[in-house]
């Protein structure tokens, strides 16, 4: 058996459940399990270890240490800065849910791989917590439960990832089906943004190019978009709204107007939209040259009067969802949009 002394995430026993399996270790807390936990922690057998020695390596972290953390004081993993402030309880319960992501690929990557895209790994924790949050009823009376995932697989896996299920599920006749094969393009969720200026009655929108019309084979591969982007692990749709109409086209928002959230695409795709009018100052110079380049970004923006919105819409010229349901939300509601907000 070895033994360490752990704190922080490796003191946390449902963590560490995930990551060791049940009966496979043993943990002796140290400190208040509310703060920043300390642990004393044994592992009882060879396979603890070796699962063990794979979770730490995709942080690029090792046991070496005669005190163990997983993230110490002042470290910056994946861009962000954690230390004993931060391990709040839905930071712990981002990165218990992300721990049975990243223990899903120990027989078929290598730790490495997903050192790589730890920040996606924990936007997508973040998501499904906020999923399972919302408890949404559906008509039928049908829920989870009556669904049954017998396999699931990552068939790809970089920024983006596709999930391969296998399950069955009840039907609405009360039979069952046979087991059912599909596949999710999985993302994050993410939010739009469509600034609008009361006072001059006009909107701001990015224009960039797109892959997705690429591979569908469309010679328009720019196209004109609310402000977008994905909410990184722990933060607020609002907040991520306020931060994205900065980064994409340098327009500070003063104040936003929920207009819903949806899935814009149900059938094979898991992103999930929390879309905003931002009210904004939008004069005539507004549309400015905007993007990161960290993130291969190329954006323009463009001003133009809420009916000219409309109008390109009308003539097919924005086949663009989010920014479709931006613009008619607008439309019938902007009336009760002043300028105050």
């Amino acid at each position: 058996m070895a033994s360490y002394k752990v704190q922080g995430p490796l003191a946390d026993e449902t963590l560490l459940t995930t990551v060791l399996g049940s009966g496979a270790y043993q943990l002796a807390h140290l400190s208040d399990p509310e703060g920043w936990p300390q642990a004393d922690l044994t592992l009882i057998t060879a396979e603890a270890q070796a699962r063990l020695d794979y979770y730490l390596a995709a942080h690029g972290l090792d046991l070496s240490t005669e005190f163990a953390q997983l993230l110490p004081d002042n470290q910056i993993l994946a861009g962000r800065t954690f230390s004993a402030d931060v391990w709040t309880p839905r930071w712990r319960n981002i990165w218990r849910a992300a721990a049975e992501e990243i223990m899903l690929h120990r027989t078929s990557r290598s730790p490495e791989t997903l050192t790589t895209w730890l920040n996606n790994i924990w936007s997508r924790a973040d998501s499904r917590l906020r999923a399972q949050a919302a408890r949404r009823v559906c008509p039928s009376g049908l829920d989870r439960d009556d669904l049954t995932v017998q396999h699931k697989s990552y068939g790809y896996y970089q920024y983006f990832t596709v999930v391969d299920y296998i399950y069955d599920h009840a039907h609405f006749d009360g039979t069952r089906s046979e087991a059912l094969t599909r596949g999710v393009f999985m993302a994050s969720d993410a939010v739009t943004v469509l600034p609008y200026d009361p006072v001059r009655d006009r909107v701001l929108v990015i224009e960039q190019l797109r892959a997705a019309p690429l591979a569908r084979g469309d010679r328009g591969l720019w196209l004109m978009e609310p402000v977008a982007g994905r909410i990184e692990p722990a933060d607020d749709p609002e907040d991520t709204a306020i931060r994205e109409a900065w980064e994409e086209a340098h327009v500070q928002v003063t104040g936003l107007h929920k207009i819903g959230e949806y899935y814009p695409s149900t059938g094979a795709f898991s992103e999930y939209l929390y879309s905003f009018i931002g009210l904004a100052d939008l004069p005539d110079d507004a549309g400015k040259l905007a993007g990161l380049d960290i993130e291969g970004e190329d954006i323009r923006g463009h001003v133009m009067s809420r009916t000219g919105l409309m109008a390109a819409i009308t003539r097919g010229d924005i086949p663009v969802g989010p920014l479709m349901i931006s613009a008619y939300w607008l439309d019938a509601n902007h009336h009760r949009l002043g300028a105050g907000g």
